[in-house]
């Protein structure tokens, strides 16, 4: 019998463990993370006060931001990991995967497909609008850096989400709803609205806020067909890179960062069609690939 995802049979699943996990998580991610993310500002203000506000505790310098931000990730990973071991007597790999290994190929594959979409779209974009499009400052020590931001933390970043949404959460939420469009659609609007708080908000927000919303419900509708948080993995890390390497605008997460290209002009609705197509070709795409590998190992 073919192991399922979203109701886990190894472990301890009961409603009142899963809550005691979410508690724990977000004592992890927003307690413990958060003081150590302000330990670090103090820290980076002893070596060099010049990037540092001390009296709103933020960093000055975006790209130093960028690397020390990923601390609260790395405490959100270490707080689900350790829920699932000792709340829920399982693996952490549980929460990508029934099976006790990761697929890699299919994290790959999702990587690398919706890069070339993001790619793609990007390209189109540039040919109907190159007067949007201007290049970055470029320093070269400050983009290797960001290159090695952009390839060993941002997937951190990513991961982190991806494990507590299309991980955790799903299957918590699975527990009551079994409909898998009404599944998807509860987490979508869970993931969704907790990126209301983004820069990118200010960038026509109705629109903004579609886009979260529907890519949350895609890639989690992409997890309860294909079995797993592998595929979605691959594509929020592709998004997120993308992006950081690449395009950076006024009033967004990435902003002021050494990405190669600079947006004059971000239109919202636009933006969110592109990201509406990407998204559904990425299923398309994937759910094609799982279906071909699940009749041939058939």
């Amino acid at each position: 019998m073919k192991s399922n995802f979203i109701y886990p049979e190894l472990g301890k699943n009961s409603h009142i463990r899963y809550f005691s996990s979410f508690l724990f998580i977000l004592l992890f991610m927003i307690v413990i993370g958060g003081v150590m993310y302000i330990f670090s500002i103090l820290i980076t203000d002893s070596i060099n006060p010049k990037i540092v506000d001390l009296e709103k505790l933020i960093l000055k310098d975006s790209l130093v931001d960028l690397f020390l931000s990923h601390i609260t990730n790395v405490f959100w990973i270490l707080g689900i990991w350790i829920s699932a071991k000792t709340i829920h007597k399982r693996s952490l790999i549980s929460f990508i995967t029934p099976y006790q290994k990761i697929n890699w190929k299919r994290v790959f594959f999702g990587f690398i497909v919706f890069f070339g979409l993001l790619s793609i779209s990007q390209i189109v974009d540039f040919i109907l609008f190159p007067e949007d499009y201007k290049w970055n400052d470029f320093d070269t020590s400050r983009f290797i850096w960001l290159l090695v931001a952009a390839i060993f933390l941002v997937p951190i970043q990513t991961t982190s989400e991806e494990l507590f949404f299309r991980g955790f959460l799903l299957q918590w939420i699975g527990k009551r709803i079994k409909q898998p469009i009404l599944l998807a659609t509860i987490v979508g609007l869970i993931f969704g609205s907790l990126h209301f708080g983004n820069p990118e908000m200010s960038n026509e927000a109705l629109w903004v806020g579609i886009d979260y919303i529907f890519t949350g419900f895609i890639w989690t509708y992409i997890t309860i067909r294909t079995n797993s948080a592998e595929f979605t993995i691959g594509a929020h890390a592709a998004n997120n890179m993308f992006l950081c390497i690449f395009l950076t605008y006024e009033n967004s997460s990435y902003q002021n960062i050494p990405s190669l290209f600079v947006l004059t002009n971000v239109d919202g609705m636009l933006s969110t069609i592109y990201s509406i197509i990407t998204s559904t070709l990425l299923f398309i795409i994937v759910i094609h690939y799982h279906n071909k590998k699940s009749n041939i190992v058939k």
